[in-house]
This record gives structure tokens, sequence and C-alpha cells, in this order.
């Protein structure tokens, strides 16, 4: 029984250590083949001469796989793209990672090319730099000196026409103190029909006898005396408010006011009347 077991748990372990290896070698395969078609594509953007973009494959490819050629492909690319430091860095990269390489000879010489040159470049970007005489300051222009003007013959200033607010000063006042008069009125008018008709309501509601008492039309005549009132209040307020604004605009014109008293039924007031 016992050696039983001990196969078993023998024959898991190697089955999951052969699926393991099975799964880990199906991994580095797959990402041998993304390398490659990386590298691939990298190279026929070399040789198009679009060398950022054989940089970007080649990068990729070294990313997926740890091949110290693709650091030599990215060094050649920058150089090839005009970037002699990055070139350098990548040269020097890709010998660190392959130091027996065959034409080590020929790298470290081609750097050192480099070198000499990015060294002349600065030193000549800093002898042109000394040479660049430094810049004179502006003098500011002299401000013109003004010459006095040949006396002119006398101007003969046309008068301007005079508005309308400058002919009748207060005008608007006094046309909207018309208005606001215009509709107290009206309101007081109104009112009067009101408390009119509520008086006919309310005779209708209490009726000489025989004739019973009327509900409805006594609250019919409630609800026109309440209408009455405020048709009252509203006339009265707008006359009121007609007058001071009729008032305003006669003063500012100087022009004679008058008024006159407004007598109704159940209500009292004054009418403004002037010129506008």
């Amino acid at each position: 029984m016992n050696r039983r077991v001990k196969f078993i748990i023998t024959a898991i372990f190697v089955l999951g250590a052969s699926t393991g290896i099975a799964r880990q070698g199906h991994a580095q395969s797959r990402a041998k083949q993304t390398a490659e078609a990386h590298y691939e594509k990298g190279m026929k953007a070399y040789t198009l001469g679009h060398f950022p973009e054989a940089i970007e494959e080649f990068e990729r490819a070294y990313e997926m796989r740890s091949e110290p050629i693709f650091l030599y492909n990215i060094a050649q690319s920058h150089r090839q793209n005009n970037a002699p430091q990055r070139a350098i860095f990548f040269y020097r990269r890709y010998l660190e990672a392959d130091p027996n390489v065959k034409n080590r000879a020929e790298i470290e010489k081609r750097i050192k090319d480099m070198e000499t040159q990015l060294n002349a470049q600065k030193e000549k970007e800093h002898a042109a730099a000394a040479m660049t005489p430094a810049p004179v300051p502006a003098i500011p222009p002299t401000p013109p000196v003004a010459e006095p003007s040949p006396p002119s013959a006398t101007e003969v200033q046309t008068p301007q026409p005079a508005s309308s607010e400058d002919t009748h000063p207060g005008r608007g006042l006094r046309i909207g103190g018309l208005v606001a008069g215009g509709v107290g009125v009206a309101a007081v008018a109104a009112g009067i029909a009101f408390g009119l008709h509520a008086t006919s309501l309310h005779d209708q509601a209490y009726p000489a006898p025989p004739r019973a008492y009327d509900y409805s039309k006594d609250q019919d005549s409630k609800s026109f005396r309440t209408l009455e009132w405020v048709s009252f209040a509203v006339g009265g307020a707008a006359v009121i408010t007609g007058g001071v604004l009729y008032y305003l605009g006669v003063s500012a014109s100087n022009a004679p006011l008058a008024l006159a008293p407004l007598v109704a039924p159940g209500a009292g007031g004054a009418a403004v009347f002037g010129r506008f």
C-alpha cells in the first residue's frame, strides 16, 4: 500500500514538472518568433532608410529576446540617423554584452572616431560663440519736435440740430405719467362696474318675499365686491404714480401743470393734465 502511494506521488511530481517545462519551452519559442518578426521588420526599415522605425523594431526585438546583435543593430541605426551619442551608447552596450566579438577593434575605432567628431563640433560651437560680438544696446530714437501749426482761418461752428430730448425735456416722464394715469382711470372704471354688478347680485340674493334667499348669487356678489376694491386700489395707485411721473416731467420742462378731481361712486382721486 505504501509503495503504491509513493509511486502515485512520484508520478504526479514528474507529470507537473514535465508540464511546466513544456509551458516554459512554448513561451520561449513564442518569444523567439516574436523577436524574429520584429528583427525582420527592423531590417526592412533599415534597408529602406527608415532609421527611426528600424530603431523601434530592434528595441522591441531585444525586449522579447536579449540577443546582443540587436544592440549592434540599434547602434548602427542611430549612427545612420545622425545621432552619434546614442550610437556610442549602444555600441558600448553591445561590447559589454558580447566581449569576444570578432569586429571589436572595428567598433572601438568607430566609437573613437565619433567621439573625436563630437569634440570637434563642440569646440567649433564654442569658437563661434566667442567670436559673436556682443549685442550693441539700441539707442532710443529722439522724439520728434512738434512744430507750431500755421494759423488757420476762423472755423465756423455749424450748430447741430437739437434732439427731441433737448427741445422737449421731460417728455418721456410726462408720457409715462399719462399712460399710468390712463391705466389707473380704467382700473377705477372697472371697479365701478364691478361694484354695480355686485350690488345687483346682492339685491337678487336677498329678494322680497315670497322669493327665497339665493346663496350662489350672494357669493358671486361678494366676489365682485372684492374685485371692486382691488380695482379701486390698483387704479388709485396707478393714478398717483402717473401724477408723480407727470409732475417730474413738467418740472423738467417748466410746463404748466393742472390737477382735476376724479369722483366715482365709492371712490375718489385726482387726474393730472398738462402739455407733453
